[in-house]
């Protein structure tokens, strides 16, 4: 449900109202309502200060979960943490620019060794010149080179690497041969440039891994960041009145806070106006659900949150995405992979992550149970089986027809839920009379889905299309055509009337046959998992050990595969069925704004 709101309008002195901000910040109770305006030099300022400690503190949370033990570290300041962090990062990046460098002009050098750079530019000095060449092993040939003065340096992958000492500039090679570049450095003496290079990055990294001490103190600075940020806007919003000595603000306080939130404007001696929040105010939304229904507000945030005055329907199509994944994965087997994994993590998981794990839990017992009415356990059809236990089970297990069938009645049933939901919100945001349209329709729906049943049946003399059925088609029919919109001319109803009912027919089949998914991707995993099943035996070598390893990690990896993309259905789907089919049905608005309250950034709120 959507919790209520009171709408406060605030009168506060000009030199009271940063005090009065702090403590407002304090209490965290208030979703001071903005304005919206272009960013002010110190927001911008600011926001940049905080987006450069977010980034920082992402960086060394990194290196912090690669750490067995975080580093101690002497006091300094958040900010000189912040400008010592980027300088290093900039080092590093340079270093190992220069480290890839040396790496490179050392593979060149390499297949020349190690000799010296002074030496080669006296013999070159002297009058004799010193060329390096590269050519194949095949091409090299020593029976050719007669007073050719050549030495072979190195014979690599195929090439020969040798230099020839020239005496005379004109002669040529007897061969063909490639010649590069004198090297202009050692490959000794390169090795000992990235060792010099290594042990400065490591040096680096060391001092980057000190850094990660100072994680909380950068994170309460930027809480501190944030605040400020946040009193900055609200103080913009503020709306000032008589020559600026009075500052005006409104918020929204959730009723259950309103009595404490009261007597500290009374402590305050704050002027302040409070009405209850009225459907035209767009009014925060915060809603308040039991316990199942609440694992379920994260998927419906994924679309939006209702308007205020909307039927918060969380809980309404809760049990419906449950029953709708459970149908699209429908293995027993994989529901009780889910289960067991989602149990034990939730033992060591996170405060926070675990209504999380408590939502997979109910989707995978949802599982188990179609996987049971499917009668499928890790891809095999268990009505194939001849163990007895499970023999007893098999006329209970339904078939593709029956199926195929419960699909389309899930469907026709959430879609005419739908409407009753739509009913109850026209009534409660409009009036009784603007639901009058979807009655007729549910009249129409029901009452000819009534009238067909009870004509099926001999012990009851019911004609479908009989008087009575008529009569309610009738009903239905003036509900549908004259009072779609209520105040308007009745030509102008009758002539909506008639565009609504094509809309709603055509509209209606097209929304029941989406439900077919649920039946086909059930379907499509049973079967993907009945495929790695015979992957698995059969491809199998007969060596008694080898076979069964080949089988084990065929299964293991075709089914984690099925699961996973099987799952990944599972979750799309229902998702679309709720907020196309359902949603549309039901006449969902949406749009809200979530209530977010005015509140220090390292305090827990409501």
């Amino acid at each position: 449900m959507i919790v209520p709101m009171i709408k406060y309008g605030f009168l506060v002195y000009h030199r009271d109202f940063d005090s009065f901000l702090g403590r407002l910040q304090d209490m965290g109770m208030v979703d001071i309502e903005k304005h919206t305006k272009a960013l002010s030099e110190e927001e911008r300022s600011l926001m940049n200060e905080i987006n450069r400690y977010s980034q920082t503190l992402k960086d060394l949370k990194i290196r912090a979960s690669q750490l067995d033990q975080v580093p101690q570290g002497s006091p300094l300041d958040s900010d000189a943490v912040i400008v010592e962090f980027d300088n290093l990062i900039k080092e590093k990046e340079q270093v190992d620019n220069s480290l890839r460098k040396a790496q490179k002009d050392l593979n060149d050098v390499r297949p020349w060794g190690s000799f010296s750079i002074d030496l080669l530019n006296k013999i070159n000095n002297s009058g004799l010149k010193i060329r390096f060449f590269v050519t194949n092993e095949k091409a090299f040939n020593e029976s050719t080179l007669g007073d050719f003065t050549i030495e072979v340096i190195n014979n690599e992958a195929g090439q020969i690497y040798f230099v020839w000492i020239q005496e005379n500039s004109e002669a040529t090679l007897p061969f063909d041969a490639v010649e590069v570049k004198a090297p202009t450095y050692s490959a000794s003496g390169k090795e000992a440039e990235i060792a010099s290079l290594k042990g400065h990055s490591h040096e680096i990294d060391n001092r980057l891994d000190e850094l990660t001490y100072y994680i909380p103190q950068l994170e309460a600075t930027k809480d501190e960041l944030v605040n400020k940020l946040e009193i900055n806007s609200v103080t913009l919003s503020a709306d000032k009145q008589a020559d600026e000595k009075v500052y005006v603000l409104q918020g929204w306080v959730p009723v259950p806070k309103n009595k404490e939130f009261v007597q500290f404007l009374e402590q305050e001696s704050i002027i302040f106006v409070s009405e209850k929040a009225k459907r035209e105010d767009n009014a925060p939304i915060l809603l308040k659900n039991n316990k199942f229904a609440r694992l379920f507000e994260p998927i419906g945030n994924l679309f939006t949150n209702p308007t205020y005055g909307e039927l918060d329907l969380t809980p309404l199509f809760a049990p419906f995405f449950m029953m709708f994944f459970g149908f699209c994965l429908g293995d027993a087997g994989y529901g009780l992979v889910m289960l067991l994994g989602a149990s034990l993590y939730k033992f060591k998981a996170k405060k926070e992550f675990r209504p999380i794990l408590s939502l997979v839990q109910w989707l995978s017992l949802s599982t188990v149970i179609f996987g049971i009415i499917t009668g499928t356990f890790f891809g095999i059809e268990l009505v194939k089986v001849t163990i007895p236990f499970v023999a007893k089970f098999k006329s209970m297990f339904l078939d593709q027809n029956q199926l195929f069938a419960l699909a389309l009645i899930i469907g026709a049933i959430q879609i005419v839920f739908g409407m009753f939901v739509k009913a109850a919100n026209q009534i409660r945001l409009w009036g009784w009379q603007y639901a009058i349209s979807t009655f007729g329709w549910l009249l129409l729906i029901i009452g000819s889905a009534a009238f067909y049943g009870l004509s099926q049946l001999e012990e009851f003399n019911v004609e479908f299309m009989g008087l009575a059925h008529k009569i309610t088609l009738g009903i239905a029919a003036i509900g549908i055509l004259f009072f779609n919109s209520p105040g308007k001319n009745p030509f102008v109803n009758f002539g909506l009337g008639l565009w609504d009912s094509y809309n709603m027919v055509t509209g209606l089949f097209g929304d029941i046959l989406s439900y077919i998914r649920l039946f086909a991707l059930g379907l499509s995993s049973a079967i993907l998992g009945n495929v790695f099943n015979s992957l698995a035996f059969g491809m199998a070598p007969d060596i008694p050990v080898v076979g069964a390893i080949v089988t084990i990690i065929i299964l293991v990896a075709g089914h984690s595969i099925n699961l996973f993309m099987a799952a990944l259905g599972s979750l799309v789907h229902p998702m679309r069925l709720t907020f196309v089919e359902f949603y549309k049905n039901a006449g969902f608005v949406g749009g809200g704004k979530t209530y977010q309250p005015f509140h220090k950034k390292n305090k827990q709120t409501i």
